[in-house]
């Protein structure tokens, strides 16, 4: 074959199949072959080392009854575990597994784990783990090295394994903290005024050095040599990290004091032991530091914050970009208000692949505006974030000089975006990073490693995640032909699969898929046409052809490398259409992909993982935090209201695709049509419920003497997403009926409703010829009415939307009542303006109002607060076993005679503007209550059923 890329390409293929099991459990032989090893050695071991010790299990003990029932009971639970295990655990495995960050486990990473735990070795100390610990140096400094530290005579790296992201986050933060306040406390060992050794009239430690000849020049963040002693406080809590961590070793080289001296002299004044907050006290430090970090954040990033004791709330937001990358002219405003005011800054951090878009923060922006700002006088530590995105750094070829440039991987791998390779590049200049396996430092020489226990903030950890990861690196390589390699084939499967959700829409179809990630001619602002032409293109070239002919188009190649997101993780969201009509409430989109993500995922042990066709997840774009980027992505979605998009957070749908198995065409879209077939059927009961036509309308009804009807509302059908009280003149007979029937059950609850299906709007309509019905509670379907009739003189009392444009944001904090009927006659319905939420409704309560409110006002209907029920402290409210609301548990003591404290308003919109009640008092509870839960928000099967 000689030279032949195809060749290359499928060698190098089939090298990567080699590092796992299979999806079919293809490499179980190698498997079984290499476990046998290991075991065998285990054995051999134990039997050999003081082969003179005597046998203590003995063959006697192997024959009692109780050690066989022990074994045989453990082969029971194992048997039982093992089967569960298999028929309940997510299949990471398979290449129809798109959801999470995670797949099938390298073989290397299998047999290094298993091995190294059958010896238990604890890496917190080399002495409980010599060779452990020695593995996981080792591979701290390959990740270190693969990241771009040490080609730099003037660093050292160093690097250890945490046991998750958080950790190496959390560990981040602290050695961030303690930096930013080591010159603070060396200022204190050396001696300012106000020190706890100058009011005991003792000498500072290193008070020697205050006078010093020469004196210990230090530069400040502006490239200033000064003597340390002369630094004032924002001067020495700006110092660069570089310049902080070089103060130690030249200490000890210029002034020949020994490490463990300085270690003592400082131990009094570090943060570690002193906190925070005495620190600040002494330099009389009155601004709390800052970190900035991108929204898309993990959420480790605040809770380290509480966890420091820096704060959660001092980890500021910075706004994303329509691609979900930092804004760096947003970060700089934040930088400017804290140069202004004299406030530090921890540090930057740049999310190095977002776990929910993949996003790349752009790193080598940051870097250039550290600069910037140290020559104003303001400097803080950066921290890459790459748990995700820091092994794509193997993409890298490190014995080229310079930033990488027009390196391909042959097909089925591709290149990452010249972007991103651009900020890959820029982790070497970052302070610290946190990558999987995690947690990459820079230290600078005289630093000693030590024992892995004594950095971190874990202490006892299983030597195995590091042999783990040492022979996976081993056999993976962690290079361009290694682990760029195998990262390769998953950026082309996941960058195909992106191509599926960009096409999925068709002109035809009710379902619409929309991507966050634009393609380059949205990007460039071009026509809807030239949109469509280049969907085509894509569909054409691209999904339509097999990798080899991909492959021999460079045109199409290069126009690949083009599309997607930045790190192998695909965002996208589904809309729909009713009637032809674009669907523009953003909760009924929530909805659909809510809908779509329940089909597609495993969430309980009720779900059968063999009906899933393939796997997704799922998250929530907050309409706070994303601002322009979740704007810019409504509209592209056309989920506005005019030429505003529409108000809300927005549910869309994750697939990471970590698999170099799906890459060729036929089984990709074979899953993007399992997802489309999905998507469809869930599209059809979104039409069903936001398709407004004729319907059955129920209500219940309230009074004796003038019959109020109040609307049983639904949320979630649009036939029914009105929150409407009307009154209407009854037959005779119907009301006598209705009045003999409430005095024979005065607890129970009437409803009428149409008996053909209408339009609510119809229905209400000045001479409607409408038949209605008159029931006991709601009537199932098929059942007898107790009589039919029909109304004359409705009038509408309280018409509110349900929609989801037309609701508020927040619950309000108190539990607002539409109050209606006369004085001899009034009632309550609670008003509905956030879901979920639930029908309350009471008959007959009785009014002790100053002043009191006239019929006139009672007939057009104000609205009643209760004072003493807090809403936003109850919601959501709690259910019954019936799945009704349980006004107990919720603290509702709606029964006959209960008082509440009310003020009275001329309308929602008063109380929810804060003008002034009209009226004060108290209202007492009549003789029901009606309480419904499911009618409001779960999906009916039709109308009143």
């Amino acid at each position: 074959m000689g030279d032949d890329p195809k060749h290359r390409d499928r060698l190098a293929h089939a090298r990567v199949g080699s590092y796992f099991l299979g999806p079919k459990a293809e490499n179980f032989h190698v498997l079984s072959e290499l476990m046998g090893k290991v075991l065998q050695d285990q054995q051999t071991v134990r039997q050999n080392l003081y082969r003179d010790d005597p046998a203590f299990i003995t063959p006697g003990m192997m024959e009692a009854d109780s050690y066989t029932e022990s074994v045989d009971e453990l082969r029971d639970y194992v048997k039982e575990l093992s089967e569960d295990l298999a028929l309940h655990s997510i299949p990471f495995w398979s290449p129809r597994y798109n959801a999470h960050m995670n797949m099938d486990v390298a073989l290397p990473s299998i047999i290094g784990y298993m091995a190294t735990m059958m010896y238990n070795p604890n890496n917190v100390a080399t002495e409980a783990s010599p060779l452990t610990t020695e593995k996981e140096r080792e591979v701290g400094r390959e990740l270190c090295y693969m990241l771009g530290y040490g080609y730099d005579d003037d660093v050292t790296p160093w690097g250890h394994i945490t046991c998750d992201g958080s950790v190496a986050n959390l560990e981040a933060i602290w050695a961030i903290r303690n930096l930013k306040f080591y010159p603070l406390s060396l200022k204190l060992a050396i001696g300012i005024k106000g020190s706890k050794y100058e009011s005991k009239g003792i000498n500072p430690p290193l008070s020697f050095l205050a006078h010093a000849d020469p004196p210990f020049l230090v530069e400040n963040s502006k490239g200033e040599q000064k003597p340390f002693v002369e630094l004032d406080t924002w001067e020495l809590l700006n110092l660069k990290p570089s310049t902080v961590l070089e103060l130690s070793t030249r200490l000890t080289k210029e002034y020949s004091i020994t490490a463990q001296f300085l270690q003592d002299a400082l131990k009094p004044y570090l943060i570690q032991s002193v906190g925070k907050d005495y620190l600040e006290r002494c330099f009389g430090i009155e601004k709390s530091g800052k970190f900035f970090v991108s929204t898309t954040k993990h959420y480790s990033w605040p809770k380290g914050g509480a966890i420091s004791g820096i704060g959660s709330d001092n980890f500021i937001n910075v706004e994303v970009d329509e691609d979900a990358r930092m804004d760096i002219n947003n970060l700089r405003i934040h930088l400017d208000e804290c140069l202004s005011s004299q406030t530090p800054v921890y540090g930057g951090v740049a999310i190095m692949g977002s776990t929910e878009h993949g996003a790349c923060d752009p790193l080598a922006d940051l870097v250039s505006l550290r600069e910037e700002y140290q020559s104003k006088g303001l400097s803080f530590a950066i921290h890459a974030d790459a748990a995700w995105g820091g092994y794509f750094a193997s993409f890298i070829d490190r014995t080229m000089k310079g930033p990488p440039s027009g390196y391909l991987p042959l097909v089925p791998a591709l290149k990452l975006q010249e972007y991103t390779m651009e900020q890959l590049y820029s982790l070497q200049y970052a302070d610290s990073i946190t990558i999987d396996p995690h947690n990459p430092i820079v230290y600078h020489p005289g630093d000693e490693e030590g024992s892995m226990g004594v950095y971190g903030v874990e202490g006892s950890k299983p030597g195995a995640a590091a042999v783990a990861t040492w022979l996976t690196h081993r056999m993976l390589k962690i290079q361009p032909g290694g682990y760029g390699r195998l990262l390769g084939e998953a950026v082309f499967t996941c960058t195909k699969l992106y191509c599926h959700w960009a096409t999925m829409t068709r002109a035809e179809d009710d379902l619409l898929v929309c991507p966050l990630i634009r393609l380059p001619s949205e990007k460039a602002g071009l026509s809807a046409s030239d949109v469509e032409e280049e969907k085509q293109r894509i569909r054409e070239k691209i999904l339509s052809v097999s990798n080899e002919d991909l492959f021999d188009d460079q045109e199409s190649m290069e126009f690949l490398n083009k599309l997607g997101g930045d790190l192998m993780i695909n965002a996208f969201a589904c809309n729909f259409k009713v009637n032809g009509k674009i669907n523009d409430d953003v909760n009924e989109a929530n909805d659909l992909n809510q809908r779509i993500f329940q089909r597609l995922s495993v969430t309980s042990m009720n779900d059968v993982v063999a009906t899933r066709p393939l796997f997704l997840t799922s998250s929530t774009f907050g309409e706070v935090i994303y601002g322009n980027c979740l704007k810019s992505y409504k509209r592209r979605l056309q989920l506005v209201n005019g030429e505003d998009p529409a108000r809300g957070d927005l549910t869309f749908l994750v697939n990471v695709t970590m698999s170099p198995w799906p890459t060729d065409q036929d089984f990709l879209g074979s899953l993007a049509e399992d997802f489309r077939r999905v998507a469809n059927e869930e599209v059809k009961k979104c039409i069903v419920r936001n398709r407004i036509e004729p319907d059955f309308h129920g209500f219940v009804m309230q009074g004796l003497d003038q019959i109020h009807l109040v609307h049983i509302p639904m949320f979630q059908m649009a036939n029914h997403r009105w929150q409407l009280i009307i009154t209407a003149e009854f037959p005779e007979n119907a009301k006598q009926r209705y009045q003999q029937l409430r005095k024979e059950n005065p607890t129970k609850f009437y409803t009428v409703a149409n008996t053909q299906k209408e339009l609510l709007e119809d229905m209400i309509k000045p001479g409607a010829e409408i038949e209605w019905r008159l029931d006991e509670g709601i009537p199932a379907l098929g059942t007898e009415p107790i009589m039919t009739f029909k109304l004359s003189n409705v009038r509408v009392v309280v018409r509110e939307s349900m929609f989801f444009n037309a609701l508020d944001q927040a619950y309000p904090n108190r539990m607002p009542f539409y109050l209606y009927g006369s004085n001899t006659e009034a009632h309550l319905d609670h008003v509905l303006k956030k879901a979920p939420n639930g029908m309350i409704s009471a008959d007959s309560v009785k009014l002790a109002l100053e002043p009191e409110l006239s019929d006139e006002q009672l007939a057009k209907g104000v609205v009643a607060v209760f004072e003493d029920v807090y809403e936003n402290a109850i919601q959501p409210l709690p259910l019954d076993d019936d799945s009704n609301i349980s006004l107990a548990a919720a603290g509702l003591s709606l029964t006959p005679g209960r008082t509440h404290k009310t003020s009275v308003y001329e309308s929602y919109e008063a109380f929810n503007g804060g003008s002034a009640p009209i009226a004060r008092g108290n209202i007492s509870i009549g003789d029901y209550v009606f309480a419904d839960w499911k009618d409001v928000n779960m999906d009916p099967t039709c109308g009143m059923a």
